[in-house]
């Protein structure tokens, strides 16, 4: 009631010295704290940066300082020489030009961006201010944008994380992105710059003054030369239709949009126009791939270019003849077996004089045509829609043919490659001994190599396989079969689930750290007290002190799903943790089962004979018990009798699959969604619905032969069943366009 009553008198004192400003007469408007906001949120920005992988970082806030662009917020809003974009107030997307100025220690920065005649916001004088002067803030706080928050100053301050200089202490909410927010008095005059929370509803801001300082200490710095971390190097590449593209550790990263329709983006090599013939490599990932990257060549340094990219699992050959679509003529698509999703995938380029364009994936050839409408011209790369793409060891080069290697030479690279499987390299008197023969013999090994290279690769995505066939043979084996009481068998199977994607952790130590958590929460509960009573210390032990909680932030997340990640964070979905909850239960003897409810999965605390009325429904994403009502708010549905049956380990785990399937279609990561529906299939040859499902995921990934076992074990199920009619469509277009399937 103390804190209650504190709260309303210093709302009561806010609103009182707001009133009390001639800016805010009721003639203008009833409320001046609205009417402040009103003012100040078309001044507020907001800034998104990323990491130094070029990944998101984090959302914070600034404020125009200048009619002409000039941005004020915090420096670690900005990062250390990484890239952020900004957003106005009425939703303009803005670029930063130029860095004004900064000032590390007071953790300031100054930017201007390509905009202009824009609300200010003044600096007001902090040397001014008084403890309980009212004060509000306009930012980005868990990236709502233009949250108003309002509150008093509460002390000035030295603090040791403000260098020894005086800190403003404020009264005000802050959380993640209201860094660089103003604080603001009730004139609208700027105080403070919200920099570090402190905990509740209380931080710290660098007062005004310092950023008028630094205002008269401006020292530009262009942009470009400013974003030094993945920044392209100018010498070598340049962007003709703009787009995101950054270079780190060997690797070039394309993301965002170009400014080519549909936001086609090329890098072109920066080199003289070459004309053929010549070769043309690279090797390329796609984030997603309803992207498409590939090569660029034959280009005129603007819209016009070829260009050969991989686009929705098929291998396509374009020539873009201007900017516009039907300028644009496909020259080819195919679809590849030997096209890989989600991996890195070298495409080549034979571009011969005589307009012929060999196209290969792989090393294999997919695309042979003669097109003679571009030819000498620039190279480089090209990325199309949305989803990012990355790029590796691009090269260009005269290379020889396959035919002007003999057979000797290729002969002699191989015995070579034998050699070095066993040793760590051959001697400076063979070094000498091979420069003796044909120049090509360097280019015979380099074959050689990529050889090897792809058939390791062959190697561990078949070592993959096997390691995701023997959990799974592992889970169906401990759910199929024969069970006692005293077997692990929910708990194990949860791991095994979480296994095939961590594969560098070891289920037994989960075993064991759940019998040790078990161990510790029997210690606390006394002799002679009822079971129920012991429910409520489970609760309390779980939920409260070790702090285990929903995820309420990020709960799509897969992490969420996997037992081991879980019991790490102590976050997780209300599935899991009510598993982690039933198997401490069932370790200190108490009468504890899984609720298999629509859309929230629940526990029930029911002992032998007990009615249903009398037991007791737990909530493990929230960490207490419910009534019977909330628990059909909880799953949008009125709960029967039926609902509160005991849910079998096979239902338990199916669910965390089916999360996991869901996740995975989220994410568009189909080498996941296979892992998972292996699974569903083989703890449940019977599910028609995920067995069809697996057998479109199949045929989408030109992966006929394992698509047409699933079609025909569902045809022959049920050989009469109307359901199958498209089933049987798929097969005969498979048996008309592979014969090498029957």
């Amino acid at each position: 009631m103390a804190i209650l009553f504190r709260n309303l008198l210093v709302l009561s004192l806010t609103l009182q010295l707001f009133e009390g400003s001639s800016l805010f007469s009721k003639e203008r408007t009833n409320d001046p704290f609205a009417h402040l906001a009103a003012i100040v949120k078309p001044s507020i920005v907001t800034i998104s940066s990323v990491n130094r992988g070029g990944g998101p970082w984090g959302v914070g806030t600034g404020f125009v300082v200048d009619e002409e662009g000039v941005i004020a917020t915090n420096f670690h809003v900005i990062g250390e020489h990484r890239e952020f974009t900004v957003e106005l107030a009425d939703g303009t997307l803005c670029k930063p030009t130029e860095i004004l100025a900064i000032d590390r220690s007071r953790d300031l920065a100054l930017f201007r961006i390509d905009q202009s005649g824009l609300p200010t916001l003044p600096l007001g004088d902090s040397s001014k201010i008084e403890p309980g002067q009212a004060v509000l803030s306009v930012g980005n706080p868990l990236g709502y944008d233009l949250s108003v928050s309002q509150g008093v100053v509460a002390a000035i301050r030295e603090l040791e994380f403000g260098d020894g200089r005086p800190m403003v202490q404020v009264a005000i909410p802050i959380e993640a992105g209201s860094s660089g927010s103003p604080v603001v008095d009730r004139n609208g005059e700027v105080l403070a710059i919200l920099t570090i929370k402190s905990g509740g509803a209380m931080g710290f801001g660098v007062p005004a003054n310092a950023l008028r300082s630094l205002m008269e200490e401006i020292r530009p710095i262009p942009i470009k030369r400013w974003l030094t971390v993945g920044m392209l190097d100018e010498d070598e590449w340049r962007l003709p239709l703009g787009g995101n593209w950054r270079q780190r550790a060997g690797i070039i990263k394309a993301s965002g949009m170009g400014d080519g329709f549909g936001g086609r983006m090329i890098c072109l090599a920066q080199q003289t126009k070459i004309s053929p013939p010549y070769d043309l490599e690279v090797e390329v990932r796609l984030e997603d791939e309803s992207g498409a990257a590939g090569l660029v060549f034959g280009s005129d340094g603007e819209e016009k270019h070829y260009g050969f990219y991989p686009t929705n699992g098929s291998l396509r050959l374009t020539c873009f003849n201007g900017p516009k679509v039907f300028d644009w003529n496909i020259i080819e698509t195919i679809p590849s077996p030997d096209y890989l999703p989600g991996t890195w995938n070298r495409l080549q380029i034979r571009f011969d004089q005589g307009g012929q364009i060999r196209c290969s994936i792989n090393e294999q050839e997919v695309i042979e045509a003669v097109d003679f409408t571009l030819k000498k011209g620039w190279v480089g790369l090209c990325k199309f829609r949305e989803p990012a793409a990355e790029f590796r060891n691009f090269r260009i080069s005269p290379r020889l043919s396959s035919g002007s290697i003999t057979p000797e030479i290729r002969e002699r690279a191989y015995e070579l490659s034998q050699t070095l499987v066993l040793e760590k390299s051959i001697s400076p008197s063979e070094v000498q001994d091979l420069t003796k023969l044909d120049s090509s013999f360097y280019q015979a090994l380099i074959d050689r190599a990529v050889e090897m290279e792809k058939a390791s690769e062959r190697l561990r995505q078949s070592a993959e396989k096997v390691r995701i066939a023997r959990i799974i043979k592992e889970l169906t084996d401990l759910l199929t079969s024969e069970k006692t009481e005293s077997e692990e068998i929910l708990l194990r199977a949860a791991l095994l689930v979480s296994l095939m994607d961590n594969p560098d952790f070891q289920p037994k130590q989960y075993l064991d750290r759940v019998d040790r958590m078990a161990n510790r929460i029997a210690q606390k509960i006394p002799k002679q007290i009822s079971k129920r009573e012991t429910l409520d210390i489970l609760i309390e032990e779980l939920f409260v002190q070790l702090g285990y909680h929903g995820s309420t932030l990020d709960f799509h997340h897969r992490s969420n799903s996997y037992l081991n990640e879980v019991i790490d964070d102590r976050e997780g979905l209300p599935i899991t943790l009510t598993l982690l909850f039933l198997e401490l239960g069932k370790r200190i003897d108490l009468p504890i089962t899984g609720l298999a409810t629509p859309g929230h999965f629940l526990a029930l605390y029911r002992e032998p004979g007990q009615k249903l009325e009398d037991s007791v429904i737990i909530d493990a994403f929230s960490g207490r018990t419910i009534s019977r009502e909330y628990a059909n708010t909880l799953t949008h549905s009125e709960l029967s009798d039926k609902d509160f049956a005991p849910a079998s380990e096979t239902e338990i785990i199916n669910r965390i699959l089916r999360n996991l399937l869901r996740s995975a279609d989220w994410d568009r990561d189909v080498s996941a969604s296979l892992r998972y529906l292996d699974a569903l299939v083989s703890i449940n040859p019977k599910d028609r619905y995920h067995r069809t499902l697996r057998a479109m995921t199949q045929y989408g990934l030109g992966s006929f032969v394992e698509a047409l076992v699933d079609i025909n074990y569902l045809i022959d199920q049920d050989p009469q069943d109307p359901a199958n009619a498209p089933l049987i469509e798929i097969k005969r277009r498979l048996m008309q366009s592979h014969e090498q399937i029957r």
